[in-house]
């Protein structure tokens, strides 16, 4: 789904107000400001698309300032990571007491759970991954670490996500629906890199089986649709054997093939309750997620859900979608 909402279209006394009140409903209640010296009209545009499980938003404006405050934190109770690209202008971002002065190419994580505030001093462009904090946090050790730190264009792999998100902003109106939902698994797992791969940015306390196990997991997040992932193309992309691999899935309490099969059930249920454009059956979902027997994947999903995937997909279109 890709949305531009008509900003342009309001009368220009009321657009500053209409867009705080968009602002706040799409990413979380917060204020904004015009800083005194802006006596100009306000000018302003906001494109939407859902991939997956993450937003991705591209907003700009003139000069503003935000701030999100203890006040805003106690409305909603959904938490979410916003990570924050710019792509035009300068932003000076603060989340913990710690500042972050970006330039384009730079971004920084914020948490909507904590107070934060936003300066952009002059006209601006930024691209927005909302990202839910239960997602970051099975792959990343404590994300909160990142919380309010500037992460420079000019590191290798921060790059490399920025460059790949700026491509996303400025096609993601021309893109397949279905195209875009699977580039999440790819902006997603650059993203994971950068947070554990950067210089200095490896937690303290995270010993060699956990940093395994994390990027495990993110292999098999970016490869889920690969119906022949297998543990043995697991362990061999880790570098690692693979009975250590199981050894490592045993001390978490799960399998490695259960692990695997649930992010497939779990991917396939999204799209089922999502609805797909290109109307695609409930097998065609299946395979893409790859499941390789259809009979299967439906006893596999009835004992998960406790429905089957056509019912389940018929229930959620009975549902008002808001």
């Amino acid at each position: 789904m890709h949305v531009v909402l008509p900003l342009a279209e309001q009368p220009a006394a009321l657009r500053f107000d209409y867009f705080s009140e968009v602002v706040s409903r799409t990413f979380c209640p917060m204020h904004l400001e015009r800083p005194r010296s802006q006596s100009g009209p306000f000018e302003a545009s906001l494109s939407l698309a859902r991939l997956d499980e993450i937003a991705f938003s591209v907003i700009g404006s003139t000069p503003i300032d935000v701030h999100r405050r203890r006040s805003d934190i106690s409305r909603v109770s959904e938490a979410w990571y916003l990570v924050k690209f710019q792509l035009e202008g300068e932003a000076l971002i603060c989340q913990r007491e710690r500042e972050a002065h970006l330039r384009p190419g730079d971004f920084v994580i914020c948490s909507t759970s904590e107070p934060y505030s936003l300066h952009f001093p002059t006209r601006y462009r930024e691209a927005v991954l909302a990202v839910p904090q239960h997602l970051l946090r099975e792959r990343v050790r404590s994300p909160e670490a990142w919380l309010g730190k500037r992460m420079a264009a000019d590191e290798p792999v921060n790059g490399l996500l920025s460059q790949f998100v700026i491509s996303l902003s400025d096609r993601l109106d021309r893109l397949d629906p279905a195209v875009t939902q699977r580039l999440e698994a790819n902006v997603f797992d650059l993203l994971v890199t950068a947070l554990q791969f950067g210089p200095e940015r490896r937690p303290e306390g995270e010993d060699l089986a956990e940093q395994h196990v994390r990027r495990v997991r993110s292999y098999i997040h970016l490869h889920l649709a690969d119906p022949q992932l297998c543990p043995d193309r697991i362990a061999q992309a880790e570098g690692i054997s693979t009975r250590y691999l199981h050894m490592l899935f045993r001390r978490q309490g799960e399998s490695v093939s259960r692990y695997v099969q649930l992010q497939r059930l779990e991917a396939c249920r999204r799209s089922l309750e999502r609805g797909d454009p290109n109307g695609m059956s409930v097998t065609d979902i299946a395979f893409g997620w790859g499941f390789n027997d259809s009979s299967h994947f439906n006893r596999l999903f009835k004992a998960a859900y406790g429905v089957t995937p056509k019912a389940w997909r018929l229930g959620a279109r009975a549902c008002p979608q808001g």
